[in-house]
């Protein structure tokens, strides 16, 4: 998260130009779209405009699955090192945490890293690497959903406050990329972080 030429490479890597046309010009493209809470249907939802819900959904429906996947993990499992260099599936999660939070802080209150609060309470998640595998350790499951429960209120109650022209616009300073694109990394790195999760799950000793 520290390296801008990463971030500005994400977007441009992305493809975002025949997306981005494509919402650009169908923002009403629905224009009574079926509104779902049903968790396995992304799409609008109550409370938002129709990009926005879309976006909520996914980003539910991605959480869901880091907890229902994991969901008899004990604390010995969650703190397994694989390896020395491995990060433990416990700091994983609150690394997902974590990166919804500065995402809230950059899209949110445009700044261009934590707020210097949630840089202490959240940087070594962040950063992942030695410090967290020493720091983090001995939560239970319950510690790191409940931890979410309050990060995803966050983001819910930003985004709700929001409509569609704000996700399709916000390109900040030097990074060419719109707040969709922002929040759709945050989807993204819960599914890669998710894939390490699952593959290191599947390696726990017996």
């Amino acid at each position: 998260m520290k390296n801008k030429v990463t971030r500005r490479d994400f977007a441009l890597n992305l493809g975002m130009g025949g997306l981005g046309a494509v919402m650009l010009s169908g923002q009403n493209i629905i224009e009574n779209p079926t509104i779902s809470d049903n968790i396995n249907h992304i799409g609008p939802k109550k409370g938002y405009t129709p990009h926005i819900g879309t976006l909520v959904s996914m980003l539910d429906w991605i959480r869901d699955t880091v907890f229902r996947y994991n969901s008899k993990l004990t604390i010995a499992q969650l703190d397994h090192l694989h390896d020395k260099d491995a990060n433990t599936i416990g700091a994983l999660i609150w690394h997902l945490a974590a990166t919804e939070v500065i995402y809230q802080d950059i899209t949110f209150d445009n700044l261009d890293d934590f707020s210097p609060a949630n840089k202490e309470k959240w940087g070594v998640a962040m950063d992942l690497g030695e410090k967290a595998r020493n720091e983090i350790k001995g939560n239970p499951l319950s510690f790191y959903r409940d931890m979410y429960e309050e990060v995803r209120k966050k983001t819910n109650e930003g985004l709700s406050k929001r409509d569609d022209n704000w996700l399709l616009s916000g390109e900040t300073k030097d990074w060419n990329w719109n707040n969709y694109c922002k929040w759709f990394h945050v989807v993204e790195h819960y599914a890669n972080h998710r894939g390490q999760i699952t593959w290191q799950a599947k390696r726990l000793p017996v």
